[in-house]
């Protein structure tokens, strides 16, 4: 209680200092976004100058001048944005996918419309008025799609770009640099009905009144220098960058209403597979599906519903190496009825994880805030096959169900509480969870949770709990990350994102910065020191730990915008015999148990990385690593050499293509025999004639082997069940293709293809054989009121 009593009164004098305030006028007009400020109304604005650098060194005046202006009517925000620039020939601005732009020159306004320091709408564009938006989110655990374990640590920010807002935008190159107009509607924002109080005022929701005070800010990007620039004078050491933001004050008399979207969605699939006993490809009947959503927006709430919805996704995920994992491989939510509102899930140690909801047949959301409560909560009706019916034809209906709620402490405190269930015939899974983060001395965290799981499954029950506390610094010049986290054998998150449990994790994480001077050749140069040790769950402080690690790395930023890294690790790890269980070696009178090597020791990793600036025609990077590793299949040591590199080509604003490659190697260090390869090169070809159309190509090529696996000692065949472990090669090549019509956010036509084909030689397109493909069309219409 002590702890909590001193951070909300150190939050309380943080929360009085001084904020820059713009106080826009009120103008009841109307006028033509089309990216010139021409109009007599821009010159009755409010102007913003004197930008500060936020990266790579932030505290110095903006090395280019940026101007905003910013007025008002009755139903949106009006922004325009002069960008200064001494060469405009070297600006970056392409036509691009919305939210694409983040390899273009921009302009970003932050919008705290509940003035909590937490979450901010984000609107950008870039020169050709091109969009991104999103949220951007402090003092979360974790993404409400997952993002692996959340530890203790002082908390995550996250900028979601996966909402679509409805605003407009238009800009345009000039001889001076690039203007950027922007018309924000009310109607695209959540707020709360009362407004913050004064400035320097931490409290809560005014009791009366229509006047309110947003935060604010306005970032700029440069991306030949990597510069960004910020209207408030924000400090990297800070724990919160919406906190060092400005205010919008003064609002008064918005008229929003109640926001009523309809969205009937009709899609048809038609996918071929070949029969693997016959080889004859066959094709399923053309499947068409009606579907609709609802959505209801209020001030400081919504209120979403789906029936049939739609859950395609139109870009498959990228390929992972996964020949020696251990562990699931995290990959984020794409869907779009989970991504409105998923950073209010957001839940330490990615207990909600929205993939787990596979192919639902109907949900409804409920997100808001309401004071300092925040609110967040799932319904859906999933839909998968009986896992106890082999003939694939019966299915059941499990009903999921997440609340997640949280209350601000202070000034970027937080307690939060989240409840999930996951239901179906014959069992049930549900998992209860309360955290807390406390802020204090504007550069200090400290953390925890407590949750508890209960599975119960044909009569059989189980649960566990899982628990996690923290301490971090954030500071400008030195900061670190301690943190304990535990995980219970019987923990389990039906709805979350938990790889891993039955293990303690003791991480320590320490970083030192440098900083150059404007204009040096090395603008600065970050150290990093960490340790990681991982016990078993009953065996914490009473035996050795299983596994760990310790490593020294660095970061730096060479002028111009190019950066490089260096690491050196050293780790270790017990081979669990349950990665090989059942696994046995012939001998003279049949097989013997195999028991593989207890640890591996000593195992050294060295990686170095580099990238290039966004250059006129484009950006290129480069990893290469090598290291000592454990085959867990198998319980022996290993060698592995990877090697990954990725580049971006804008031949025409209208185009660019992008393309990367992974390679990986492992050579068992006791003969030099070869234990596995893989290939992964991914192509992806985008031409843009404009903002509405796209026609994107994607393609991918996965060349995988793995050799037989083998005794540790003595390199003989393992059998599992009597029967030898046989070598696997694998040669899969995917390609998709997209055509895309988005007039604007929720109105959309989509009509792709894609096809997978098998074949027996190493990145050939000789004797390729098509095993799968698919035909896809979606129509939706967004209606608005």
């Amino acid at each position: 209680m002590w702890l909590a009593g001193l951070s909300l009164a150190l939050q309380a004098a943080a929360g009085a200092s001084e904020r820059p305030v713009v106080r826009p006028p009120r103008i009841d007009t109307v006028v033509t976004v089309d990216g010139r400020l021409d109009e007599p109304v821009w010159r009755r604005a409010a102007k913003l100058d004197g930008f500060h650098q936020y990266r790579p060194v932030d505290g110095q005046a903006a090395a280019q001048r940026t101007e905003v202006l910013v007025w008002y009517s009755p139903s949106a925000l009006y922004f325009g944005i002069i960008a200064h620039d001494r060469s405009p020939g070297s600006i970056r601005a392409t036509l691009a996918d919305r939210d694409k732009i983040f390899d273009d020159d921009r302009v970003i306004v932050y919008l705290d419309t509940f003035n909590d320091r937490r979450r901010a709408f984000v609107f950008g564009a870039n020169p050709l008025g091109v969009q991104e938006d999103g949220v951007r989110t402090e003092g979360g655990f974790g993404g409400g799609g997952g993002g692996g374990r959340g530890g203790g640590g002082g908390g995550a920010v996250s900028y979601d770009r996966s909402p679509d807002y409805l605003f407009q935008s238009k800009g345009q190159v000039t001889d001076s640099g690039y203007v950027v107009e922007m018309r924000i509607p009310f109607k695209s924002l959540r707020y709360a009905s009362g407004s913050r109080a004064t400035p320097g005022d931490i409290g809560g929701i005014s009791p009366g009144g229509t006047t309110m005070t947003w935060g604010f800010n306005v970032v700029r990007a440069t991306q030949r220098s990597g510069f960004e620039d910020t209207w408030s004078d924000v400090r990297r050491g800070g724990t919160s960058f919406l906190s060092q933001g400005g205010l919008l004050a003064g609002l008064t008399d918005i008229k929003r209403g109640v926001v009523t979207e309809f969205q009937p969605v009709i899609t048809a699939s038609a996918s071929g597979v070949r029969d693997s006993v016959t080889g004859v490809f066959g094709r399923e009947s053309l499947k068409p599906d009606l579907g609709a959503n609802l959505r209801l927006g209020f001030s400081n709430l919504a209120i979403d519903a789906t029936v049939n919805p739609d859950f395609s996704q139109v870009e498959s995920d990228a390929g992972a190496v996964t020949l020696n994992e251990r562990f699931a491989i995290y990959f984020p939510e794409r869907r779009p009825f989970f991504l409105e509102g998923i950073e209010l899930f957001q839940s330490p140690g990615s207990v909600v994880y929205t993939r787990r909801i596979g192919s639902p047949v109907a949900g409804g959301k409920i997100t808001g805030k309401f004071g300092r409560l925040s609110l967040a909560h799932l319904t859906a009706v999933d839909e998968e096959y009986d896992p106890y019916d082999t003939t694939l034809t019966l299915k059941r209906h499990p009903v999921v169900n997440v609340t997640r709620i949280r209350t601000d402490l202070g000034a970027n405190s937080l307690a939060g509480f989240t409840v999930t269930d996951r239901s179906v015939a014959g069992g049930f899974s549900r998992l209860v969870q309360a955290d807390t983060r406390l802020l204090f001395a504007k550069v200090y965290a400290v953390s925890g949770n407590l949750g508890h799981s209960w599975k119960r499954l044909d009569g059989e029950t189980k649960s566990g709990p899982a628990w996690s506390v923290g301490f971090d610094r954030t500071g400008r010049a030195w900061g670190f990350s301690y943190s304990l986290e535990g995980v219970d054998p019987g923990f389990e998150a039906a709805v979350g994102f938990v790889p891993r449990v039955g293990d303690v994790n003791l991480r320590a994480f320490n970083r030192f910065s440098l900083f150059g001077r404007r204009g040096a050749l090395f603008e600065g140069v970050t150290f990093f020191g960490s340790g990681n040790r991982y016990w078993r769950y009953s065996r914490f402080g009473t035996d050795r730990a299983v596994e760990g690690d310790q490593s020294l790395s660095a970061f730096g930023r060479i002028r111009g915008g190019w950066s490089y890294g260096i690491n050196a690790r050293s780790a270790f790890v017990d081979f669990d015999p349950d990665y090989y269980l059942g696994a046995a070696v012939a001998s003279g009178t049949g097989f013997v148990p195999y028991a593989g090597p207890a640890r591996l020791t000593n195992a050294a990793d060295v990686s170095v990385n580099a990238s290039s600036p966004n250059l006129p025609w484009g950006s290129i990077n480069a990893r290469v690593q090598r290291r000592t590793v454990g085959l867990f299949s198998e319980a022996s040591r290993a060698r592995e050499f990877q090697a990954s590199g990725g580049f971006e080509v804008r031949p025409r604003q209208w185009a660019r293509v992008e393309g990367n490659l992974v390679y990986s190697r492992l050579v068992r260090t006791r003969d030099g025999s070869e234990f596995g390869r893989t290939i992964i090169p991914r192509i992806r070809v985008e031409i843009q004639p404009n903002r509405t159309y796209l026609f994107r190509i994607i393609t991918e090529y996965r060349s995988q082997r793995r050799d037989a696996l083998r005794s540790a000692e003595t390199g003989q065949v393992l059998y599992f069940d009597g029967v030898a472990s046989e070598p696997t090669n694998t040669n899969r090549f995917r390609a998709d293709f997209l055509l895309s019509f988005q007039p604007s956010p929720g109105t959309v036509a989509f009509l792709g293809y894609g096809a997978g084909f098998d074949g027996d030689r190493t990145l050939s397109f000789q004797r390729l054989v098509r095993q799968d493909d698919g035909f896809f069309l979606k129509l939706a219409y967004q209606f608005r009121r």
